[in-house]
């Protein structure tokens, strides 16, 4: 479906500004080590040991210094070259993710990651193909590179983990990674561990000795001896940033070592103590800016005084850096800061504490700013910190196009459900955008249901030509998810069509598409390629690339099913090498090129070459629910199985090809073909010998997740299945395959041809 319906997500944000997101750069700055930093040759010394291993994780928690550390190691080996990323809470998405890593490795040699970048840039783009272009980058630079990602438990989703786990398998001699973060990054990091690719740095090792604590103090200007200094990190327990801390609060003490017996005297808590310690020894002034500005991951001077309303931000800044209050630069010019985390967040605590009558306020002032800097993202999670629903979405009915043009979909989904289900009624462009992208992402059916039908009936609060939008955008969405019988889903599209060719141009090319691929499921090859030639003939149909490359597809199978296979082939490749041009190798608009290339080989005598291209579109159709796109693409699989002899595992695709039909009334062409195919299936099985009893579809989806790392639980979120269901369909499969435990139950399917060790489970 999203060959369907992301040609209209490409249009949207073709207005929006060009060039990279200001905050790009203090995201890929290292930090600035500033005077004073102690030296620890030790640690330096562990991280060099570990050089030859593939990553390298340093885990501990806040305040354990290991920002500071990384980059002061690196700072004191000028012939490692470093790609820094810091990340935040909105970096859990794999394409952002190793945009920002893409970005960052270019900066060690202008052009490296070029081709990685250009493949991130495209609508929906593969990050593993974009990975794979980067280590190719990585392979062909003499020197040695060190990719360190800062504040790597921001990273927590399934698809990003598996992603890096996916580059540090790829890496080459001469490349590392360096990761810092607050917890463990996951199971996905066991497999690197079995196989030595992962070298760990935890909390113990990274804190203070009674050495190190005693050249703080005293480059802090506190007389401490080696007592002093003991006691200190017996207080603390070595906690680099409690060191630091008291540090600041010790430097006016004339007593320093009755200071430091105080340090959990009276409090349990020894950061909160310090931090109201600290806050207590500076002007109003200071102390206000230090609050105000809390509510801020990052900021600049200028967003300072915005949410401050002062003109002096700079000046305050520059002190705060000079007096080493846990201010961190993230660019080599000054312009971008962030405080140390644990500080910002005791920050926050007491402002919520002292002021909470004006917070709200300054999240507004800091969502203005961000807005008209273009920072569309920190505006929208500001919106949300102050609570303001209205405000949010006015924000994200405003900015949808951008973010649709950045490619951030999966932020502007986020959004969407965040809103509650009354402010999301009143704005129907957002609800209707919901459906469409819902869609595209492959999300259920009933979310894209839902938000159909919110936008459809508040169409009366929109504009005429928003609401002929809206309606364009519903039909297309319904049309294209083919998850209705074919006279419903012709219906749809020839309405949109209509809509399209009068009104709402801008969506003719994918609109056409589908209309074209609903003609041809009907039977109707005549209307099928009339209306095909007319989206690839459109002047616009290159800018509308998603349904460019489903209008040739569509081609592509007329051609096939005309006895021209050499032809269709060729139309099938050209479809596939644009969509790989534009980046959608990997995203619902291919699915129905690779699904005609494989009929197209498989006429041809190649079976195998067709079994691979048709797995492809069927993993990219793969839905929980009945789709009529995704049962075309299991009936032509079949037929390749059969032709390759994997005969249990067609007779278990064809009965869920056949169950996903029975949900229909009118399946067009479909229903034939599952009957010749039927024929076929007998006809083999005939005259071979039963070699396992048959698993279900819905097993074997189970079984291609049991051939990964993934836990029976990450398996469920994956299937949207629960727990107990993953673990009754795991049983069934070992009686199945007469085995026991799940490594033998992989092998045993790969050796009756199940499955294939080494292929993506989709």
């Amino acid at each position: 479906m999203r060959a369907i319906l992301a040609p209209m997500v490409s249009q949207l944000g073709q207005d929006a500004f060009p060039g990279s997101p200001p905050l790009l750069e203090a995201k890929l700055a290292q930090p600035r080590i500033r005077a004073g930093v102690v030296q620890r040759p030790r640690l330096f010394a562990a991280l060099d040991r570990l050089s030859d291993i593939e990553l390298t994780v340093l885990s501990g928690p806040a305040g354990s210094g290991k920002t500071v550390l990384v980059s002061s190691w690196l700072t004191e080996r000028p012939d490692l070259s470093p790609a820094w990323v810091t990340l935040d809470p909105g970096d859990d998405d794999p394409v952002r993710l190793w945009t920002y890593v893409a970005h960052a490795v270019d900066r060690v040699r202008n052009g490296m990651a070029r081709p990685a970048l250009i493949r991130l840039g495209t609508p929906r783009p593969s990050v593993e193909t974009a990975i794979d272009e980067l280590v190719n980058g990585l392979s062909g630079h003499d020197g040695r590179v060190v990719i360190v990602v800062d504040d790597l438990h921001h990273v927590r989703s399934e698809r990003s983990l598996r992603s890096l786990a996916y580059a540090v398998e790829r890496l080459p001699r001469g490349a590392r990674l360096v990761a810092t973060t607050r917890s463990d990054p996951g199971r996905r990091m066991g497999r690197l561990r079995a196989r030595g690719a992962l070298g760990e740095l935890r909390a113990k090792d990274l804190a203070f000795t009674v050495a190190e604590t005693r050249q703080l103090l005293e480059g802090a200007g506190i007389a401490a001896g080696v007592e002093e200094a003991e006691l200190l990190v017996g207080r603390t327990e070595g906690w680099p940033a409690g060191i630091s801390l008291a540090a600041l609060w010790l430097a006016g003490s004339e007593a320093p070592r009755e200071g430091i017996r105080q340090l959990s005297a009276d409090n349990r808590h020894v950061a909160d103590y310090l931090t109201s310690e600290v806050l207590d020894g500076l002007d109003a002034k200071t102390r206000g800016f230090l609050l105000g500005t809390s509510i801020l991951d990052r900021f600049t001077a200028k967003l300072c005084d915005a949410v401050l309303c002062t003109d002096d931000s700079a000046r305050v800044l520059v002190d705060l850096e000079r007096s080493n209050l846990f201010l961190v630069a993230l660019d080599s010019r000054g312009a971008w800061y962030r405080y140390h985390h644990l500080f910002r967040d005791l920050l926050r605590i007491e402002l919520e504490a002292t002021s909470p009558e004006g917070v709200g306020e300054l999240h507004r002032r800091a969502a203005e700013w961000l807005l008209a800097n273009a920072l569309v993202e920190e505006a929208l999670a500001q919106a949300a910190a102050m609570g303001d629903h209205d405000e949010l979405a006015r924000i994200l009915t405003a900015e949808h196009r951008r973010l649709i043009r950045d490619g951030s979909l999966d932020a502007f989904m986020f959004w969407l459900e965040w809103l509650p289900e009354e402010e999301l009624a009143r704005h129907p462009i957002l609800a209707a955008y919901g459906a469409l992208i819902a869609g595209v992402l492959a999300q259920p059916l009933s979310m894209r249901r839902r938000l159909a039908t919110m936008a459809e009936a508040n169409l009366h609060l929109s504009g005429d030509r928003e609401q002929l939008y809206v309606r364009t955008l519903i039909d297309l969405s319904c049309a294209g998810l083919l998850a209705d019988d074919l006279r419903v889903s012709l219906e749809h599209a020839t309405r949109a069509a209509e809509l399209t060719r009068t009104d709402i141009h801008e969506l003719a090319v994918p609109v056409l598409a589908v209309l074209a691929y609903v003609h041809y499921l009907r039977g109707d090859s005549a209307a099928a390629r009339v209306t095909a030639e007319e989206a690839i003939n459109r002047p616009d149909a290159l800018q509308s690339t998603h349904g460019l490359v489903h209008a040739e597809a569509t081609l592509a199978l007329l051609e096939c099913d005309a006895g021209h296979p050499r032809a269709a082939e060729a139309q099938a490749r050209h479809a596939l090498a644009q969509a790989q041009e534009f980046g959608l190798s990997d995203v619902w608009s291919s699915a129905l090129a690779h699904h005609a290339l494989g009929e197209a080989l498989l006429a041809l005598g190649r079976p195998q070459d067709s079994e691979r291209e048709l797995e492809r579109a069927e993993t990219l159709r793969r839905a929980t629910e009945a789709r009529l796109d995704h049962a075309h693409s299991l009936l032509a699989l079949v037929r390749a199985r059969i032709a390759r002899g994997r005969l249990t595992l067609a007779a278990s695709e064809l009965d869920a090809a056949r169950e996903q039909l029975d949900a229909f009334a009118d399946v067009g062409r479909l229903g034939p073909l599952a009957t010749e195919v039927q024929r076929a299936l007998d006809a083999a099985l005939a005259g071979a010998d039963k070699v396992v009893e048959q698993p279900t579809f819905a097993e074997l989806s189970v079984l291609r997740l049991l051939a990964t790392e993934l836990s029976q639980r990450e398996i469920g979120n994956e299937l949207f299945l629960s727990m107990n269901t993953v673990k009754t369909h795991t049983r069934s499969i070992y009686a199945k395959l007469g085995v026991n435990s799940r490594e033998a139950a992989v092998r045993r399917a790969n050796a009756v041809g199940l499955i294939e060790i080494g292929d993506s489970p989709g």
